[in-house]
């Protein structure tokens, strides 16, 4: 039972919380009185005498940061140990928590011994320093000092202590004789001993002196931490230092990271541009780009949401930009690095190491994701937050261009985007007109196919023993209005990454699967088979169910579509693959693997993958004649693939040459120019 009854304050939002803190307190004896949220807590605790205060962190309007902010800054109550107690236990949440003033922490589901022990161990410290030091001033600072390491040197007697908070905070074993100041000196960066110690001593020798003094320590073995040290002297009525109290505080974090988004701040990252800009110089090369962001509406939000719902905002904004950028294609690639940090509470900057100027496009697509990730709605204190974001890039041309040039560049092609209404600008204008141009591009395939803007080419098939046509592939190709009729190399792989190109897979099967049709109705006959590329990243049942589908809806017989995978198939979930293919082929579609070669060639799966087609890739069969390596290649192929029971097709065949010296290897089939170019259906 606690004899001198402690009242305790239980600040929280949530009733069963409440409830639940209060019972376990009055259970040890304690005297307890409970606030529902912040507001009610400020006015309870003026006007009546608390011992210690139980603050929860999360609570609307008012919450456990703004209590605590507020209660340090009021004579009144400005000792009153706080202990902060959340459910998020995270790392930033207790450094700002002790930062402002808390005297310890608990999370909750709280454990109820833990909960005890750390009210028993704040409550008497509190009363100990209040017997122990007479001095209001003395008395805050050791209030203070409770949790944060504590040096005691009493001058007179020459004795020093060091907390087991102090020497944990150092890096120094608890069981660890320390005796003298110096020894604190010793841990001290080189660098920052000398102004350190001379805050200390002037202290001593000045009774109006105050220190408020950030210094580095050697915590480990080579590894430093900044240290916030405040100081205390009691003297003489004559002025003679007598004893001097020193608290201790780590305060890495606010050194290194922006305390509201947790971002690097702009010290670190002014570090490592500076870093990355000598690399440059001395390789001679440039190879890093820098971005400046900001958002649009800022003035309008704060307005809003107030200074603090700005706070919340920046948060969200920096968790959903550093998501982007951890899932992003291209800077998961290869091995380039990227830092995001918070410059200022209105600016962002983002480093990406590892570029080339062949990269913009792929630069351009990060800043146009950058935006996109803030484009959902924010919810603030309830409100329904709308932003974007004005993203300006820098590609330095020079490695001789200062770092600040570089920074005033990005900044100023944020500017000039946002002026100009464009979300995403480069500073060189050459480079900003290519990405305007190539973002117009990607719009306009978009909506290529509700345009009718593709259209079906076939090339001819050949049977090499008798050069009978005995089918066609489909090919691809873009209408496109300004720029003319566009072969696949000028749009399928930016399809691909748009996510598109399924669509314009299944756009090429109906067309031709329609158009074999026609064909075959107006001639009454077959006209062999069709060939029809498939993109086949992601081979799933409903894939092969709309393949089934399009054959019922058109009517083809199955055994004259025959449908071109690449090697890419290897790369997935092969017994997956291997049963789904295997439905198509049960009802009689063929499957051919085209580009043999030139990817990635599993043996061991290629035996058992329903296909009845090889088809060799025409970088083989170009050096076949005059080089005696690609020829061997090639004829090795055509074993493989007969081996396997496989019929051969060459692809780019151009010259007789070529096409008599497969014939004689065995080859079943060729296609390329020297038997037909890919031509509109009416021309076939």
């Amino acid at each position: 039972m606690n004899n001198r009854q402690d009242r305790i304050l239980i600040v929280d939002d949530i009733e069963a919380n409440r409830d639940l803190l209060s019972r376990v307190l009055a259970r040890a004896g304690y005297l307890v009185d409970k606030a529902e949220g912040g507001a009610t807590a400020l006015q309870v605790l003026n006007t009546g005498a608390y011992s210690l205060v139980l603050l929860d962190i999360l609570m609307p309007e008012v919450n456990g940061f703004m209590v605590l902010e507020s209660m340090r800054q009021q004579s009144g109550i400005a000792n009153v140990p706080v202990i902060m107690i959340s459910a998020l236990g995270e790392r930033e949440d207790v450094v700002k928590s002790l930062k402002l003033g808390a005297n310890d922490y608990i999370t909750k589901p709280f454990d109820k011994e833990i909960l005890l022990s750390r009210v028993h161990r704040q409550l008497e410290t509190s009363y100990l320093y209040r017997q122990l030091y007479l001095s209001e001033e003395r008395y805050k600072l050791a209030f203070a000092a409770s949790n944060d390491g504590l040096l005691d040197w009493d001058i007179e007697q020459d004795k020093i202590f060091f907390s087991g908070r102090w020497l944990e905070m150092m890096g120094i074993a608890e069981e660890t004789q320390m005796h003298s100041i110096e020894q604190w000196f010793e841990r001290v960066y080189p660098d920052d001993v000398a102004a350190l110690r001379q805050a200390i001593y002037h202290q001593l020798s000045d009774q109006s002196a105050s220190i408020n003094h950030e210094y580095r320590a050697q915590i480990s073995d080579g590894h430093y931490s900044w240290m916030l040290c405040r100081a205390k002297v009691l003297f003489t009525e004559s002025g003679k230092a007598i004893r001097i109290t020193v608290s201790q505080s780590d305060i890495s974090g606010s050194k290194v990271f922006d305390p509201i988004t947790g971002l690097p701040n702009s010290l670190v990252f002014m570090d490592r541009l500076t870093r990355v800009h000598a690399n440059a110089k001395r390789a001679g090369k440039v190879d890093f780009a820098l971005f400046s962001m900001s958002l649009v509406n800022k003035k309008k939000i704060t307005s809003a949401i107030g200074p603090a719902g700005y706070e919340s905002l920046s948060t969200d904004i920096a968790q959903r930009l550093n998501a982007m950028l951890l899932v992003d294609d291209y800077l998961t690639k290869g091995s380039r690095q990227a830092m995001l940090s918070c410059i200022s509470d209105q600016r962002y900057m983002l480093l990406i190491e590892g570029i080339d100027e062949k990269h913009a496009m792929d630069l351009f697509k990060i800043g146009e994701h950058l935006c996109a990730a803030v484009e959902p709605p924010f919810i603030v204190f309830g409100e329904t937050i709308h932003c974007s974001l004005s993203v300006g890039i820098c590609i330095p041309v020079e490695v001789d261009q200062s770092v600040d040039d570089i920074i005033k560049h990005s900044v100023t092609a944020e500017a000039m985007g946002h002026k100009d209404n464009c979300r995403v600008s480069f500073y060189d204008a050459t480079i900003h007109g290519i990405a305007i141009d190539y973002l117009r591009f990607e719009n306009e395939l978009r909506t290529a196919i509700s345009r009718n803007e593709l259209r079906t080419f076939y090339q001819p098939i050949i049977e090499l023993g008798n050069e009978r046509q005995v089918g066609s592939e489909s090919l691809v190709r873009w209408e496109h209005p300004d720029r003319g009729l566009l072969s696949p190399s000028h749009f399928i792989s930016l399809a691909e990454e748009m996510g598109i190109i399924g669509f314009i897979d299944e756009w090429v099967l109906r067309d031709s699967c329609a158009e074999y049709m026609r064909t075959a109705n107006r001639e009454g006959r077959s006209s062999g088979f069709i060939s029809v590329n498939v993109s086949v990243t992601k081979l799933n049942l409903a894939w092969v169910e709309r393949v089934r589908s399009i054959v019922e809806e058109f009517s083809i017989p199955p055994e004259c579509l025959h449908l071109e995978i690449t090697e890419s198939i290897f790369m997935g979930d092969m017994e997956a693959t291997i049963s789904l293919l295997n439905e198509l082929v049960d009802i009689g579609v063929s499957f051919a693997i085209d580009d043999f070669g030139t990817g990635y060639s599993c043996f061991s799966y290629l035996r058992r993958l329903p296909a009845s087609y090889l088809k060799i890739d025409k970088s083989f069969i170009d050096d076949m004649v005059d080089d005696v390596k690609a020829r061997l290649l090639v004829q090795n192929i055509i074993q493989i693939g007969h081996g396997l029971g496989m019929k051969m097709i060459a692809e780019g065949v151009e010259k007789k040459e070529q096409a008599d010296m497969l014939l004689g290897m065995g080859c079943n089939y060729g296609q390329g120019y020297y038997f037909g170019r890919p031509e509109p259906a009416k021309a076939v």
